[in-house]
């Protein structure tokens, strides 16, 4: 997506009839607001929040970066997900429209003002692309990934620049560029779970929308870029925690309790790696033993 088709995404699409001729799309384009700052107010039964900001994004025509700002805005909630989850204190960036006009085509949900990682993103991803390479304060996702969709569209449900999305594909990409997720069929509803080494990232489609040319209608006539709804989460993945060889018990020590269910283990002739610490293969009293002496801090196991 280039710049200039990113940040001229709203236009209105009508017909003109004119002397009898059909004159055909127009496109009259406005810019929406980029915000970031803390959410200090919410109003969860009119479905709003307020954002103090800190920065602001301002198009000079190429690229764009932010500036410093300080004020109050009332936002819309994307939907109701963002409406649950986001809570005052939050650091978020936002793109859309703030009240009166009342519309947030994405709102992203960062871990914290100083480090600027977003974890979770409400509404349509694509508009929360970094805006410039070169500027320092565009957020990343957590885990460095870029998310990437396409629509494919219901002919049947079209108003004439866009359509409903039928279903839509969904993509991950990793820092190295590699597709952790290549092109995932999601439909209305529909969630997909990807679970790494490091990240578990969930995405689930709620509803979009997909252009109507070239699949529906041909030719193309100008128009508004469509937006979806999408809910991510981006998690750090806790790994296992590491226990010691007789760690029976997986609380990170050697006790006596541990040497009990070893020797129990070999009564019963039983087989447990974590038990075998003579590494014969089998668990035996000696075993049991070895780890009472560990616990007692006689012998390293």
């Amino acid at each position: 997506m280039n710049e200039n088709t990113k940040h001229n995404i709203f236009g209105i699409c009508v017909a003109v009839a004119l002397l009898g001729a059909f004159v055909g799309c127009a496109s009259a384009a406005f810019n929406p607001e980029g915000h970031m700052g803390t959410v200090v107010g919410k109003d969860s039964g009119n479905n709003t929040f307020e954002v103090r900001t800190t920065h602001n994004w301002s198009y000079n025509g190429s690229c764009g970066e932010w500036q410093p700002s300080t004020a109050i805005m009332e936002w819309p909630f994307p939907n109701e997900d963002a409406l649950n989850e986001i809570d005052v204190d939050d650091y978020v960036e936002i793109l859309g429209f703030p009240e009166p006009y009342g519309q947030t085509i994405c709102l992203g949900k960062m871990n914290s003002s100083t480090e600027k990682v977003i974890t979770d993103i409400y509404g349509d991803p694509n508009f929360l692309e970094p805006y410039c390479p070169s500027e320092p304060l565009d957020p990343p996702l957590l885990g460095t990934f870029t998310i990437k969709y396409s629509s494919t569209p219901n002919c049947s449900d079209c108003s004439m620049c866009n359509c409903e999305a039928n279903y839509t594909n969904v993509t991950i990409i990793n820092e190295a560029g590699q597709a952790e997720v290549d092109d995932h069929q999601l439909y209305p509803g529909q969630t997909c779970t990807y679970e790494g080494m490091e990240y578990r990232i969930s995405i689930t489609f709620h509803s979009g929308e997909a252009p109507a040319c070239p699949v529906c209608n041909n030719p193309c006539p100008p128009g508004p870029q469509p937006v979806s709804n999408f809910v991510i989460h981006i998690k750090t993945v806790t790994p296992p925690p590491t226990t010691p060889r007789g760690d029976m018990t997986h609380d990170g020590i050697i006790t006596p309790a541990d040497a009990v269910i070893a020797l129990t283990i070999a009564a019963s002739g039983g087989e447990n790696y974590d038990a075998d610490i003579d590494g014969d293969g089998k668990v035996t009293s000696l075993d049991g033993l070895m780890i009472m002496q560990a616990a007692a801090d006689n012998i390293e196991i």
